[in-house]
């Protein structure tokens, strides 16, 4: 158990230096270089960046609306679930999840799924004529 310990520390230790000579090969290579092709190099390496700002922003957004939606629903199947559907029954429950859901946006949604709507689903009313 030691040994990996030591083994991945090593690991860790080597990637600042592996970066730094990284580094040092992409300016040796662009101090070779004209000032036109150094300059085009730099405007990719900032549209590249500015590509990888771009994707990051559109990923958060897309989480956002996922987490806006799954919080919704739950919300809805909260409010429309009677108190003997809960897992732990009692006359406070809808009132406690509701809250939860609430104050703990997209997290409290996802928690009551796993501890309420995976465990114990809504029980479907059967209509007789």
């Amino acid at each position: 158990m030691k040994t990996e310990k030591l083994k991945l520390k090593n690991r860790l230790e080597f990637l600042p230096l592996l970066a730094g000579v990284i580094l040092i090969l992409i300016l040796i290579s662009l101090s070779a270089c004209s000032e036109e092709t150094a300059s085009a190099a730099g405007v990719t390496a900032i549209a590249g960046f500015a590509g990888l700002y771009i994707c990051i922003i559109a990923v958060s957004w897309l989480a956002g609306v996922f987490f806006f939606v799954v919080w919704i629903i739950m919300l809805v199947d909260c409010a429309k679930r009677e108190n003997a559907d809960f897992p732990d029954a009692n006359p406070n429950s809808k009132l406690m999840w509701i809250l939860i859901i609430v104050l703990a946006g997209g997290i409290g949604a996802i928690i009551y799924y796993f501890l309420v709507m995976r465990k114990k689903p809504k029980q479907k009313e059967i209509i007789k004529p």
